[in-house]
């Protein structure tokens, strides 16, 4: 879902890819932009190098960015991207992700298109796709050890001298499958150009409210990824382990899972991820130029 926004931010946050000079260049540049338009810069404290040369910009933790921000810009990748999104657990602010020249789904405005999209921002005409998330929580027990906000996908997958990982999918509570494989994605839409469509699941509009269940190298020739309602309830149970078993959250966050281990996932209901979308380029212009979409020849 597309929406738009009148009121102009005044407080930004801005998150940068570590040891990469031209994303550094490039934050500077636009904070020396940003103060002259009258708007508060704040880095996350992370950027040593950027706090080095503005020494006297205001900082926090990249956890404490959304709730002293009006809009977070991000230069760097989409995994610069997916660390500040998964920080969005109580309030959720408009992320405007820049990209710097390599493969990225979530960083979608270009480098020379930074201060057009700026100044349309400041003029109140920011144009805002909200993105659903998931929320994946661990249970041992029947204790629950923690739930973390997904932007991308939740996978389970063993490690490097794990056998097949022997699974029970419930779907609302109702068992819908057992299964081995070398392990389990749990996709948004947009994470479903990620790590799932290389294990051979679909490609799903980021506006359709579903997810994606795609088993990676199953042990068997009639299992086939699965497309479900996104306010549907889903559980994997861990029941048998041979090695290590982790759990991922977004490529980022990795947690050992235990024989017996449940793992709920459902769609994050606090709020949707806002980004900040190209007024130049669609979702299949994306397509088409990540992922060379109905390229001939």
């Amino acid at each position: 879902m597309s929406t738009k926004s009148s009121t102009p931010p005044k407080n930004i946050g801005i998150v940068i890819k570590h040891k990469v000079p031209k994303a550094l260049e490039a934050a500077i540049s636009v904070a020396d932009w940003l103060e002259k338009k009258k708007c508060t810069v704040i880095v996350a404290d992370e950027s040593k190098d950027f706090l080095k040369k503005r020494k006297k910009t205001a900082s926090c933790s990249k956890e404490q960015l959304p709730a002293q921000t009006d809009l977070i810009i991000v230069f760097g990748g989409d995994g610069t991207f997916l660390s500040i999104a998964r920080q969005m657990i109580w309030k959720s602010v408009p992320i405007l992700g820049v990209n710097l020249g390599q493969l990225g789904f979530l960083t979608e405005i270009l480098l020379d298109e930074v201060y057009d999209t700026l100044t349309d921002i400041l003029k109140g005409k920011i144009k805002i796709q909200e993105r659903s998330m998931l929320e994946a929580c661990v249970k041992r027990d029947g204790k629950e050890l923690f739930c973390l906000p997904v932007l991308n996908d939740v996978v389970v997958t063993k490690s490097a001298i794990a056998r097949v990982i022997d699974f029970q999918l419930y779907l609302n509570k109702v068992p819908i499958a057992r299964l081995k494989a070398d392990g389990l994605i749990a996709s948004t839409p947009t994470g479903s150009t990620a790590y799932s469509l290389a294990a051979g699941g679909p490609i799903v509009h980021p506006q359709v409210g579903a997810t994606i269940i795609t088993a990676i190298c199953p042990h068997s020739l009639n299992i086939r990824p699965l497309v479900i309602p996104e306010k549907a309830d889903i559980e994997i149970e861990l029941l048998q382990k041979d090695g290590d078993i982790m759990l991922t959250l977004d490529g980022q966050f990795g947690y050992e899972l235990h024989l017996g281990d449940l793992i709920t996932i459902s769609k994050y209901k606090k709020h949707s991820l806002k980004i900040v979308q190209s007024p130049k380029r669609d979702y299949f212009e994306l397509l088409r130029s990540k992922l060379y979409l109905g390229a001939r020849g």
